[in-house]
């Protein structure tokens, strides 16, 4: 009969098992009483700390094997007790060793195990620990207005459900990542839970109405970059109290349920609408000379309509090009005085690049080389202005613009508005009708008001009317607006 510690590995094996089942209570219990679920923090418990308590047997097991070995050859056999032997030095020895160690892996793996799991909570864990994959989303999240939301409170959340499909899918990315088996630009998160069970923790519905006023200013194509502003009064919603509600978040004012069918993954294309109002009536809405899917096929989705079918990026904005040069000229980062500034800002950032140190070499020099050629003068003069505008330019590619991973506005479209996608038009088009023949409004007045607008950069200077002013568009089209989408012309491809 012999002691199970009279070999050193099993002193090792058996002091991470101890350190390792510490840690992994300790760590269970803080999961279990977290406020939030996070797929990476539950990672390290439940699959990481089991594996060193697996290393460990294993080790001890190793160690047994050993033993047994020895001793067959010496013709013996070997019966092991777990009894400790103080008249042997050899076992003492090891058995202090297996003390000390398991003191130390207790303190050490509990150390970096709970700052390990704390670090996972962060936002720079989802978006930098697979820097390549997550840098789109983790650059543009840094810049959006929820920066200081963590990534869980939306795309996990609160739920034992959503946590269990959370682990599943975060074993996918680690293997697509692993393998390089990921898209570029990768699958958008289609089949996020329901807005009421994120968004609504913060935003209270309660709470979506009244007026906004917004302003902007655009810069043209031509040689002054003549700026255009316009001030536009934005109708979010009467409060749900009222007799009739209406504006923008109608759809999430009142107790009418708002359900459709998209027949394309990102539900850009939507033929079917229904509406169920309050007094029991439905409203059916389809598009002329559209494909209706089958309501009973299993396959087809009838998504009920929330926050996230505008929204659809809250977090996560790749801006057009045009709309952050006109926010860099309004705000004196871009020259807007230095001639043909926009069209030449606007060529050098849609043009095509290998990876970002050349777009980085590209735009810097390029925008010094087209003044060379189009205007030496102003290339002369002017050079400290053109190499601002150039780093300008520079900062916002990087925000904006990802090569590595082909991402960036063209490949993320946008529902929040109706200009370079069609946004709100995808059914608000003026073609979505009923039987009876009455369509979905397509009224632009149902959801803003342009209070003025006109040439100058000053929209504060810009004459104003409360009852509004009818909108005039740039340039040459005439009339073609009213008819028009305007991402017919706006395509969300050439970024402007």
């Amino acid at each position: 009969m012999r002691s199970l510690y009279r070999h050193p590995l099993a002193a090792v094996g058996g002091s991470i098992i101890v350190a390792g089942s510490v840690a992994l209570a300790l760590l269970m219990a803080r999961d279990f009483t977290a406020h939030t679920e996070n797929p990476y923090r539950s990672l390290i418990t439940f699959f990481g700390l089991p594996a060193l308590i697996f290393l460990g047997l294993i080790l001890f097991l190793i160690a047994i094997r050993i033993q047994v070995v020895a001793a067959r050859r010496r013709g013996e056999q070997v019966h092991f007790a777990l009894r400790i032997e103080p008249t042997d030095p050899r076992y003492m020895r090891n058995l202090w060793l297996f003390l000390g160690l398991s003191v130390f892996g207790i303190l050490s793996v509990g150390f970096i195990g709970f700052k390990g799991y704390e670090a996972t909570e962060s936002v720079a864990f989802c978006g930098e620990t697979c820097h390549e994959v997550m840098e789109p989303e983790f650059v543009t999240h840094q810049n959006s207005p929820h920066a200081r939301v963590e990534c869980v409170e939306c795309h996990i959340g609160p739920g034992a459900s959503y946590f269990v499909k959370s682990k599943i899918d975060g074993l996918r990315q680690v293997w697509a990542v692993t393998f390089d088996t990921f898209g570029r630009p990768l699958e958008g998160p289609f089949q996020l839970r329901p807005a009421r069970e994120t968004c609504e923790e913060c935003h209270w519905p309660e709470s979506f109405f009244g007026s906004k006023v917004t302003t902007a200013t655009y810069y043209s194509l031509d040689e002054e970059n003549s700026p255009w502003s316009i001030v536009l009064l934005l109708d979010i919603g009467k409060e749900s109290r009222t007799a009739d509600p209406s504006g923008i978040h109608w759809h999430m004012l009142t107790e009418n349920v708002v359900e459709y069918i998209a027949t394309d993954a990102e539900r850009q294309e939507i033929p079917w609408v229904r509406v169920t109002r309050t007094d029991g009536s439905i409203g059916l809405y389809t598009k002329p000379g559209q494909f209706i899917p089958q309501l009973n096929d299993p396959d087809v989705e009838i998504r009920n309509f929330d926050c996230l079918d505008c929204h659809n990026r809250p977090s996560h904005i790749f801006e057009q090009p045009s709309d952050a040069i006109n926010v860099a000229m309004a705000s004196g980062r871009l020259a807007s005085d230095l001639p043909h500034l926009k069209r030449a800002a606007l060529t050098l950032l849609l043009d095509d690049y290998a990876d970002r140190d050349t777009a980085h070499r590209e735009i810097d020099q390029g925008l010094m080389v087209y003044y060379q050629r189009s205007d030496p003068d102003v290339a002369t003069h002017r050079a400290g202005e053109i190499q601002a505008a150039a780093q300008a330019l520079v900062d916002i590619y990087d925000s904006n613009f990802f090569p590595e991973m082909k991402t960036d506005f063209r490949a993320r479209v946008n529902n929040s508005g109706h200009r370079s996608s069609p946004g709100c038009f995808r059914c608000h088009d003026g073609t979505m009708s009923d039987a009876a023949g009455n369509t979905i409004t397509n009224d632009c007045n149902s959801c803003h008001v342009i209070l003025g607008l006109g040439e100058g950069a000053n929209p504060e200077a810009l004459e104003t009317n409360l009852t509004g002013v009818e909108f005039e568009h740039l340039g040459t089209i005439g009339d073609q607006w009213k008819t028009r989408l305007c991402s017919d012309c706006h395509a969300n491809f050439q970024g402007f």
